[in-house]
């Protein structure tokens, strides 16, 4: 079974660059995407839900080859005060199954398994953070119903950073762009898109496998879906992830498909405090 996975769509760096000053109405709407993914991060706390995984390669067709595995795990996601910024979470996970059967003590997670400490996404919209993109007004077409778009380009690429651990690894950087979709209500994060600007090389050390093989990105793809989710004691309702669906498209080895279903969602308790009160 091939030992590699890609996270180079999963991050969204976050910095500042002071020369993109929004204008006019698309100001307002960042503005109001600024406060509401605060209000989003503020109540993303002391949070477990069930996340099923369906990894399936591909060919170079983007067909499915061979048999998609299947994983379920206990996900749980809180803020860390270890980081030295605000905003920063831990997300854990516990290997629950594999294909249906119940995963084996201190079973060993694969490359291609999620990873623990996936950043989350919607840190880009933070007022600290947009000044690093370019956003514009996008047509709205082929999003969820009742919903307005803008898109966004980070104006200052990430370097292609690479890990590499054994026959594994990850990547991340190589600039992102893409689009999201909000509710113009009360500017709820509804579904975000994004994607890798441009394709890049894998560096392979000499003696990968015995031979030394050539690994390019040619597309990296995310799409996250949120939905409204009903919690008790106190009562409120918080729009979560509901669903990630990625497809990286690879030279030199299988391309794959990764779809994350997250729901069961409830609260644990820790010491971080919990604002009462709805959105």
């Amino acid at each position: 079974m091939r030992q590699l996975v890609l996270l180079a769509c999963a991050t969204i760096l976050c910095g500042v660059d002071a020369r993109t000053q929004p204008s006019g109405d698309i100001a307002l709407i960042l503005s109001a995407l600024a406060t509401r993914t605060q209000h989003y991060y503020d109540r993303f706390i002391s949070i477990i839900c069930t996340e099923t995984v369906q990894t399936q390669n591909l060919t170079p067709t983007l067909a499915p080859v061979g048999q998609a595995r299947t994983t379920v795990y206990e996900l749980s996601v809180a803020a860390d005060s270890s980081e030295k910024f605000e905003n920063e979470f831990r997300v854990e996970r516990t290997l629950q199954s594999v294909n249906g059967r119940p995963a084996r003590k201190n079973q060993r997670a694969e490359c291609t398994d999620p990873k623990t400490g996936t950043p989350e996404p919607l840190g880009f919209l933070l007022s600290s953070n947009q000044r690093r993109y370019r956003f514009t007004i996008a047509d709205a077409g082929g999003g969820p119903a009742g919903t307005r778009a803008i898109d966004f380009t980070e104006t200052a690429p990430a370097r292609v950073r690479v890990r590499w651990e054994g026959s594994c690894f990850e990547a991340d950087g190589g600039g992102h762009q893409g689009r999201v979709w909000f509710d113009p209500a009360n500017y709820d994060i509804v579904q975000v898109e994004v994607r890798l600007s441009k394709p890049f090389q894998i560096p392979v050390t000499e003696g990968f496998f015995g031979i030394r093989p050539a690994i390019r990105v040619e597309r990296s793809e995310t799409t996250l879906r949120y939905s409204r989710v009903t919690f008790h004691q106190p009562d409120e309702e918080v729009m979560l992830p509901t669903s990630i669906e990625t497809l990286h498209v690879l030279r030199g080895i299988p391309s794959m498909r990764i779809n994350q279903a997250l729901g069961n969602y409830r609260r644990f308790l820790t010491k971080s405090e919990l604002r009462p009160g709805g959105l």
